[in-house]
C-alpha cells in the first residue's frame, strides 16, 4: 500500500476555523456567510473533504462484544486517509488507510489499543464521498453515523443512573492540538446537581476523556446534562446501557450541539410493546413556555401538549396517547418565548420472546434545529430484520418534492420513486430485510431523514447523513 502523509495539524486547525466561524453566525445565512452545518454532513467531489468522528466502548468493557467502524465509498476514486485512534489510558495512535472506490473498509479500534476500555477514533478523508458509521453490540445494538461536527456547547436531555440495572457514561474527545476545558451541569430527579469535579474539567489535546455519570448522580430516573466548553470544542457522546436478567438495551447518542427555540424528532410507534416520551430541557436562566406537536400519525389527530419549564430545569412528556399502529411519526418540539431549548426523544422496546425470555430495544434521538435538500441513508447493518424510513417537511408554508434514489438498480419495496410532502407533513416506509443499499434523496425544501430499525437485539434509530452545503434552518 502506498502511504502518503497528510498535514494533520494544519488540516484540524483549518477545521476548527471553520467550525468558529459557524458557531458565531445568526439564525439567517447573509451573503458571504456559509449556511448553518447538519450535525452529520459528507462533501462530494470537489469541495475540501471530511473529518469523521466516531467515540464509543470497545469489547474490553462488561456488556460490549464488538465495535465495528465502517467506511463506505460512494466515489469513483480511490480515497487516501489517515486514522487517529485515541483512548483513555493517553495512548495516541495513527495510521493510513486506503479504501478502493465503492468499496468498504471495517476498522476495530481494540486492535490499535489493546486493554483500552474506550477509544476514540478521527478519519480524514480528504476527497468526500465515504460515509462513516459505527455498530456497537452487546447487551443491545447501536448504530449510528460518526458525527462530523465539533463545538462549544452540547446538550444530552436524556439518560438514566436508576438503579440497579442502568448505567450512563459521557465521552468527551479532544481531536485537536491544544487542551480543552468544559464545565457540566446536570438535572436529576431532585433538581440540577452539580459534582465536584464537573467544573474545568480539563480534556489533553487529542485525547478521550470518560465521565461516569452513574457513580455522581445515582440512582436517577432521568438526568439531563449540558456541555459549556470554556476553551477550545469538543466531540460529546453518552452511552447509556440496561442490563435486568435476559432484558438488555444499549444506546449511543452524541449530544446535540445546537440548542434552538424549534427542534425536530422522529417518533417511533410499534404496538404496545413500546413506551416512548419526549425529554425537554431548558437551559436558559428564565422560565419557558414549550409547545410539543405530532404530524403523520395515520390521519389522526393527537393534540398537541403545552409545557412550562422552569429555569434550568428538563421534564418528561410521557407518550401514552399514542394508540396507533406501526409507524413513525414527526415532533416539532417550540419555545413560545423564542428561547433555545434541546429535547430527546425516548424509545423502549419491551418485547416478549417466550414465557422465560424477553428483551429491551432502547432507541434515543437527540433533536435538531436543521434540515437538508439532500441526503444520503444507509439501509443495512448485520443483523437487520425490519425497519422504517423516515421524511419530515419541517417548513410549514412550504410543499417539498422529494425523490429516492438507490445506489443499486432497485429502490426498496413499497418505497416510491417521487413523493409530495405538505408543510409539518411527516411520512414512513416499511423496510423488510433489505438488502445493503445507500439511498438518495433530493427535496425541493429542506426535510429531515431517518431510518428506526428492529432486529435481533431489539430497537435503534438511525439519523440519516446530509450533503454539505445544503443544510439549512427550517423557516417558521
Amino acid at each position: 500500500m502506498r502511504v502518503i502523509r497528510f498535514p494533520t495539524f494544519f488540516l484540524l486547525v483549518a477545521f476548527l476555523l471553520a467550525v468558529l466561524s459557524l458557531s458565531n453566525q445568526g439564525e439567517n445565512s447573509i451573503e458571504g456567510v456559509p449556511l448553518p452545518v447538519y450535525p452529520v454532513e459528507v462533501s462530494t467531489l470537489g469541495e475540501s473533504g471530511d473529518l469523521w468522528f466516531c467515540v464509543g466502548p470497545t469489547r474490553e468493557l462488561d456488556g460490549i462484544d464488538e465495535r465495528k467502524i465502517t467506511l463506505t465509498s460512494f466515489s469513483d476514486f480511490d480515497s487516501y486517509g489517515r486514522v487517529t485512534i485515541a483512548d483513555e489510558l493517553g495512548n495516541d495512535i495513527e495510521r493510513e488507510i486506503l479504501l478502493e472506490a465503492g468499496k468498504k473498509l471495517d476498522i476495530q479500534p481494540e486492535q490499535s489499543v489493546p486493554g483500552a476500555k474506550w477509544a476514540a477514533v478521527t478519519i480524514e478523508v480528504p476527497r468526500g464521498e465515504v460515509i462513516v458509521k459505527q455498530q456497537i453490540t452487546g447487551t443491545g445494538v447501536d448504530v449510528e453515523p460518526c458525527i462530523t461536527s465539533t463545538s462549544e456547547s452540547w446538550y444530552f436531555p436524556w439518560s438514566s443512573t436508576l438503579r440497579p440495572h442502568n448505567k450512563a457514561t459521557l465521552l468527551f474527545y479532544n481531536p485537536f492540538q491544544a487542551p480543552a476545558v468544559a464545565d457540566l451541569h446536570f438535572v436529576g430527579d431532585v433538581g440540577r446537581r452539580e459534582t465536584l469535579d464537573s467544573q474545568g474539567v480539563v480534556i489533553p489535546s487529542r485525547s478521550l476523556v470518560v465521565f461516569d455519570v452513574t457513580s455522581r448522580i445515582p440512582d436517577s430516573s432521568v438526568v439531563s446534562a449540558t456541555v459549556d466548553v470554556r476553551v477550545g470544542q469538543l466531540v460529546a457522546a453518552r452511552l447509556q446501557m440496561i442490563e435486568e436478567d435476559v432484558q438488555k438495551g444499549l444506546d449511543l447518542v452524541y449530544g446535540s450541539n445546537r440548542a434552538a427555540e424549534r427542534v425536530f424528532l422522529t417518533g417511533y410507534k410499534k404496538g404496545s410493546n413500546t413506551k416512548e416520551f419526549v425529554s425537554i430541557l431548558n437551559p436558559n436562566n428564565d422560565l419557558v413556555e414549550v409547545e410539543v406537536r405530532f404530524f403523520g400519525l395515520s390521519n389522526q389527530n393527537v393534540q398537541s401538549k403545552k409545557l412550562e419549564l422552569r429555569s434550568l430545569q428538563r421534564q418528561v412528556l410521557e407518550l401514552d396517547l399514542l394508540d396507533s399502529t406501526d409507524g413513525l411519526y414527526g415532533v416539532e418540539v417550540r419555545s413560545f418565548d423564542k428561547e433555545p431549548i434541546a429535547a430527546s426523544f425516548v424509545s423502549q422496546l419491551d418485547e416478549r420472546l417466550s414465557e422465560d425470555s424477553s428483551r429491551i430495544g432502547l432507541a434515543t434521538q437527540n433533536g435538531v434545529a436543521i434540515a437538508a435538500r439532500k441526503w444520503k441513508v444507509s439501509v443495512e447493518n448485520d443483523f437487520y430484520e425490519s425497519g422504517y424510513l423516515s421524511v419530515f417537511n419541517p417548513n410549514p408554508k412550504s410543499i417539498a418534492s422529494v425523490k429516492f434514489l438507490s445506489n443499486n438498480s432497485d429502490l426498496p419495496a413499497g418505497l416510491p420513486a417521487q413523493i409530495e410532502l405538505g408543510g409539518l407533513e411527516s411520512v414512513s416506509f416499511r423496510l423488510l430485510d433489505e438488502p445493503a443499499r445507500l439511498l438518495d434523496i433530493e427535496s425541493t425544501e429542506s426535510i429531515i431523514a431517518g431510518v428506526v430499525v428492529r432486529d435481533s437485539f431489539g430497537l435503534y434509530s438511525e439519523n440519516g447523513v446530509a450533503i454539505s452545503k445544503t443544510s439549512e434552518i427550517p423557516p417558521s
